[in-house]
């Protein structure tokens, strides 16, 4: 394969450019593909600058992914392993994409392909008893994996992120600041505790990241993996066909229908009150990610909010209890307040941007 000038030039991800300077089969010389001589054709499925990229690699008949990091993806391909060990890195049944080749210097894993539409795609073509029924097989069968790796990510990681996520909202626009702000702080006073059943956890299962097999559900990028209740996966799928069903109406039938074949499905797997929490602080982290869209996002936002709001509210116990005290959600300095309000009617400066993030911060 030839050098590739049309991948972005990131100094952050040695690996991006490597293969964009010297090609797939020189950069990663472990897959052999120089041998076989073979042309290779290379797509960009997602890039995050400085972050991380993915590409979509054809070799003949052969189709690979190639991820390539700023940050050591070491855990991740201990993952993989650990997911092959376990079973799901084979030709049938539930599965996760095999680890295929990795270089530790560059910075980069290849993994196998898996094709399939995504559940996302079944809701819009109106199979949504089909994607709900395999998000929920992916659920149940992973529930209870033996596999221990990942740092600890529950409800109090949830809220900790949360603030950041007020804090953007805020930024681009104030009423919605404040309604994720009062969510925030119902999500605190209802926080379940993360003294229960733990065990791996996706950490970012959308309806976008489970395909449909054929014979199975596949799921892809476990950048975010952990160790966490079952309810954290379950209400990022959840919230995700939420999205869907506030924000394209003509889809909003299927997407219930995947809602319910998915609750049904994992039937006395899941705590109610954390699945409506978990689900809340999912809704207000996709909330986080529109002011970077385009269109109306501000009326998007109020609905997807209010909606979270909602969900929050039945997370509350039935008895009275005394919340944990999370003082982290109630910005303590007036200034804030009152350079929020001066800015209500007008658009803020460089400067008085740099005060309000110096004021997040001293709040948090």
């Amino acid at each position: 394969m030839k050098p590739s000038a049309a991948l972005p030039d990131d100094p952050r991800l040695p690996g991006l450019m490597a293969i964009r300077d010297r090609g797939l089969a020189r950069a990663i010389p472990a897959l052999g593909l120089e041998q076989g001589g073979e042309d290779v054709s290379l797509e960009l499925c997602g890039y995050h600058p400085g972050a991380r990229a993915t590409l979509a690699a054809r070799v003949g008949q052969r189709r690979v992914a190639v991820k390539a990091f700023a940050d050591d993806p070491a855990p991740e391909a201990a993952l993989y392993q650990a997911l092959s060990a376990a079973g799901l890195a084979g030709a049938s049944g539930a599965r996760a994409p095999p680890l295929l080749a990795w270089d530790h210097a560059l910075r980069v894993l290849v993994i196998g392909w898996l094709e399939g539409p995504t559940t996302h795609h079944l809701v819009k073509e109106g199979q949504g008893r089909r994607a709900g029924e395999l998000a929920a097989q992916w659920v149940q069968g992973t529930a209870s994996l033996p596999v221990k790796l990942g740092l600890p990510f529950g409800a109090a990681g949830m809220m900790h992120e949360t603030r950041a996520w007020i804090g953007k909202l805020g930024m681009a626009d104030l009423s919605i600041g404040a309604a994720a702000r009062a969510l925030a702080e119902a999500l605190a006073r209802t926080e379940p505790r993360d003294d229960g059943s733990v065990g791996l956890v996706h950490g970012t299962l959308y309806a976008r990241h489970i395909l449909d097999l054929g014979d199975g559900p596949g799921v892809i990028d476990r950048h975010r993996f952990g160790q966490g209740p079952v309810e954290l996966d379950a209400g990022m799928f959840l919230a995700t066909l939420c999205r869907l069903r506030l924000l394209h109406p003509t889809h909003a039938a299927e997407a219930l229908v995947a809602e319910q074949a998915f609750l049904e499905g994992t039937r006395g797997l899941l705590d109610e009150r954390a699945l409506a929490w978990h689900q809340a602080a999912a809704l207000l982290q996709l909330t986080e990610r529109l002011p970077d869209g385009r269109g109306d996002w501000r009326a998007r936002a109020h609905a997807l909010l209010a909606e979270a709001t909602r969900l929050a509210g039945g997370a509350a116990p039935r008895e009275a209890i005394t919340p944990r005290r999370r003082a982290a959600f109630r910005f303590k300095t007036p200034a804030l307040e009152l350079v929020l309000q001066a800015l209500s009617t007008r658009p803020a400066t460089q400067e008085e941007l740099d005060q309000i993030r110096a004021l997040l911060r001293e709040g948090g």
